[in-house]
């Protein structure tokens, strides 16, 4: 009888361990289904080197931020998923889960957007670029409806670049633009630049040029030069990197005061041309863009450091734009409803980036207009011009 007694005991005391086993194993099971995954691809270097070191930091506190909040993101917290470096690039299936609410990139090479733009177009989860200046997301004359992107497309430079001539010189100043019509985005952007500077009233010279032929370079010196006595105007250059120091180096052998503008993205492959300048969204950010800021709240707030602040206040930016977008639906969010979550990321407004704020247009996927630097090479260095706020243009494969 006491043998049977103490097999029941026993029997009751495993009943009471699998009940108990089965009621911690159920809080979190719930709790994995509560957390909301965005896949972050790193820069290059990875996580551990800087900017990804910057990026990770920043993507921490805002996970800390959204844990502690008393509503988290439509009643969820979030998780951002690393990708390490030697991991392959997402593709849908990646994310065919209901917990996985987007991609973020912060790849550092147009290439490898490029590459997820063509894997992720038309998916029901967004993907959103940290930059993105240099990669379509445009189909058609339309956004692609699950892809968005931090910075204005490359055209932004033809508006920013006829708001500064607007804004420093006399509708009869001389602008002369170069440009070959055998490179498809040299003559498009400068058909774009000749119709903005002609609406601003200026009478635009457009140079058609061979690049392939060095007199080109020379002829169009000479026929600048022989515009003697009259003041000095502007060449405005779609010609790359290559035809753009030629017409320097022509300009520095006659001598002219005319002034060299630049349609090209700021390198270091410039900085001997001294003089010319260049209209550009994010080349003095860490030094005007008001993200020291961005690092001190980080420390003030988590004791958290980020020596690259750009690259956080890309990654604060970035989550924050994805948090709005879940509040903008009826809280709380059980199930993500994905078109929703589409349609709301294309009509975000208030995004902090620094000392900016940004509003996205449904029409771009991009934010509707950023401030732009106007900048001259001098002592080997891109210093100041001025500050011009420049609205975005829809890409357009045509002018």
């Amino acid at each position: 009888m006491r043998k049977i007694l103490a097999l029941l005991v026993i029997i009751l005391c495993l009943n009471i361990t699998a009940e108990r086993a089965l009621t911690l194993q159920a809080p979190d099971s719930r709790t994995h289904d509560w957390v909301w995954n965005v896949i972050a691809v790193p820069p290059s270097g990875g996580w551990d080197k800087e900017p990804g070191k910057s990026i990770k930091t920043a993507l921490t506190w805002c996970e800390l931020e959204i844990s502690e909040s008393s509503n988290g993101v439509g009643g969820h917290d979030v998780k951002f998923l690393l990708l390490s470096e030697s991991d392959d690039l997402p593709t849908r299936s990646t994310v065919n889960n209901p917990h996985a609410i987007a991609v973020i990139s912060f790849a550092d090479s147009p290439e490898t957007d490029k590459i997820l733009v063509s894997r992720f177009a038309g998916a029901n989860v967004p993907l959103m670029l940290s930059g993105g200046e240099s990669v379509l997301i445009d189909s058609g004359g339309r956004p692609i409806t699950n892809i968005f992107a931090l910075d204005m497309y490359r055209d932004y430079r033809c508006a920013a670049f006829t708001e500064y001539a607007r804004k420093i010189y006399a509708r009869d100043k001389r602008i002369a633009l170069a440009a070959s019509r055998f490179t498809v985005n040299q003559e498009r952007e400068a058909k774009i630049c000749y119709t903005m500077l002609d609406n601003a009233g200026f009478m635009p010279m457009p140079y058609w040029t061979d690049a392939s032929a060095r007199d080109s370079y020379y002829m169009m010196s000479e026929e600048i030069e022989s515009y003697e006595g009259e003041e000095a105007g502007v060449v405005i250059s779609f010609m790359g990197s290559m035809g753009a120091r030629e017409i320097w180096r022509n300009f520095m052998r006659i001598r002219t005061s005319w002034r060299l503008w630049n349609v090209s993205e700021p390198d270091e492959m410039y900085l001997s041309c001294r003089g010319m300048i260049f209209a550009d969204q994010n080349v003095l950010l860490a030094t005007l863009g008001g993200f020291i800021e961005t690092r001190r709240m980080l420390w003030r707030t988590r004791a958290m450091q980020a020596s690259d602040s750009v690259s956080a206040g890309r990654a604060i930016a970035l989550c924050e734009w994805l948090k709005r977008a879940v509040d903008m639906m009826p809280q709380p969010v059980d199930n993500m409803p994905r078109g929703t979550l589409l349609q709301n990321l294309g009509r975000v407004k208030g995004i902090p980036f620094g000392k900016q704020t940004l509003n996205i247009s449904q029409f771009l996927h991009r934010p509707s207009e950023r401030d732009v630097y106007i900048v001259e090479i001098r002592n080997r260095e891109f210093s100041a011009l001025d500050t011009v706020n420049t609205k975005a243009l829809a890409y357009t494969s045509e002018y």
